[in-house]
């Protein structure tokens, strides 16, 4: 009976993590943690290198985005979604509307679910085609209309602006 009971606890858990994986979270990435303050803002994922590269606004990326498409690089625009269920994606939109959906890499860290405003993302940009399942589980996570091909930056660093 004990083994029964075990082997029915182990099959579950196994299921249960299969389908928070096969839904696109891997793993939880844990509270959001700034891991460096600078004049700038707060700094999420990996430090800043002491010199950092220039930031490409996200209308200049997105409006030619060969020229940036599989290069690690610096990203700004403007916070104006994060992911409700762990922090886990962010947009980041330029000042003619033009956005790359931000993955934090590996799911190795999250920002506040309340992020909003300036902000510079440090990553690589790709162009993605997103599953009719990556759709649903990100509107499940609170994204507004998600596009079936989008430019995403899988990020190793977010600056979120301090205001003002």
């Amino acid at each position: 009976m004990r083994l029964a009971l075990a082997l029915s606890l182990l099959f579950a858990g196994t299921a249960a993590a299969h389908e928070h994986a096969a839904a696109g979270h891997e793993h939880a990435p844990g509270a959001p943690v700034a891991v460096q303050q600078t004049a700038d803002g707060a700094v999420y994922g990996a430090v800043l290198p002491e010199t950092p590269p220039e930031a490409v606004p996200m209308d200049l990326a997105a409006s030619s985005p060969a020229a940036h498409i599989g290069k690690a690089g610096a990203y700004s625009g403007r916070i104006t979604s994060v992911c409700q269920a762990q922090g886990c994606w962010l947009v980041l939109s330029g000042e003619q509307g033009e956005f790359a959906r931000v993955l934090m890499h590996g799911h190795g860290f999250s920002v506040p679910k309340n992020a909003r405003g300036e902000a510079v993302v440090y990553g690589t940009l790709s162009e993605k085609q997103r599953s009719a399942e990556e759709l649903a589980h990100l509107a499940k996570d609170g994204a507004k209309e998600p596009a079936a091909r989008e430019l995403e930056i899988d990020a190793t660093s977010v600056v979120i602006r301090n205001a003002g």
